[in-house]
């Protein structure tokens, strides 16, 4: 299995995820050739891609989904409430009926049969209707992915714990954010239990995830505006150490980025 976050961060996201002849994008929120450029950076070709899974509405989740569906005959996998919201956005344009592929999220199915690769879904909790995370597998090893959550929930924890390799949300460091320029609603909204998870969140339960089995976790979707990298590694970092586990000793932590492909993990 290949995992690589082409982009990450608040104002665009995709991650390519690949095993055997199953080559995905979880999200598709930059323009179709930023996302063409970035997969051909790391060696893919976009025409190799088998599918394309959607987390939520957000235009930064969305922005090349359509493009994309089109230029390379790719179904798109989302759930009812992100396909209703995708399409009153007018976010996609037209879309093939065959490449409409909508799952109900909170169905008795939560798989996905991607081919080479099972992608299971579940709820995030975040300020987009019928948002969700996924945990893909190739039968022998495990990915999550859950980003823009307003909150650690018990079904965020049953999803993630004892996955080998986690993208997890750092989006904000709350001072930053609380004496920033944002209006007081909009401050709210990304506090709130529907909006992001700031550093201190994501290095608490990165803890847990550690202790859980995961050795390798990827930080991103960091606000531009709210956050750096180096803020958010250093907090994340001195929580686990606090707990007494050691980064690049006990686990692997990587740092996303917001304009270019991040590092590429095999598993």
């Amino acid at each position: 299995m290949f995992i690589c976050p082409l982009v990450s961060g608040s104002s665009g996201n995709a991650t390519y995820v690949a095993a055997g002849k199953t080559r995905i994008l979880i999200d598709c929120g930059k323009s179709g050739r930023c996302v063409e450029n970035c997969l051909r950076q790391i060696g893919v070709e976009p025409s190799s891609l088998t599918a394309l899974l959607t987390t939520h509405a957000h235009f930064d989740h969305t922005q090349g989904l359509g493009v994309f569906s089109r230029k390379y005959n790719l179904p798109i996998y989302a759930s009812i409430g992100t396909w209703d919201e995708m399409q009153k956005r007018g976010t996609l344009g037209p879309v093939e009926t065959r490449h409409m592929k909508i799952f109900q999220s909170d169905g008795p199915k939560r798989t996905l049969d991607l081919g080479d690769l099972e992608a299971t879904f579940f709820s995030t909790p975040h300020d987009a209707r019928d948002s969700v995370g996924y945990v893909l597998t190739d039968g022998r090893r495990k990915f999550a992915l859950a980003t823009d959550c307003g909150t650690v929930t018990e079904t965020l924890r049953k999803r993630l714990v004892g996955a080998d390799v986690v993208l997890l949300e750092a989006n904000y460091d709350r001072e930053m954010l609380t004496k920033g320029p944002y209006p007081y609603p909009l401050k709210q909204r990304i506090l709130s239990d529907s909006g992001h998870l700031d550093n201190a969140e994501a290095g608490r339960f990165a803890v847990e995830l550690v202790k859980s089995g995961v050795r390798r976790i990827f930080l991103g979707h960091l606000s531009k505006e709210n956050n750096t990298p180096r803020i958010a590694y250093d907090a994340v970092a001195g929580i686990l150490r606090d707990a007494g586990i050691e980064p690049n000793r006990d686990f692997e932590i990587y740092m996303t980025r917001r304009d270019e492909p991040s590092r590429t993990t095999e598993l």
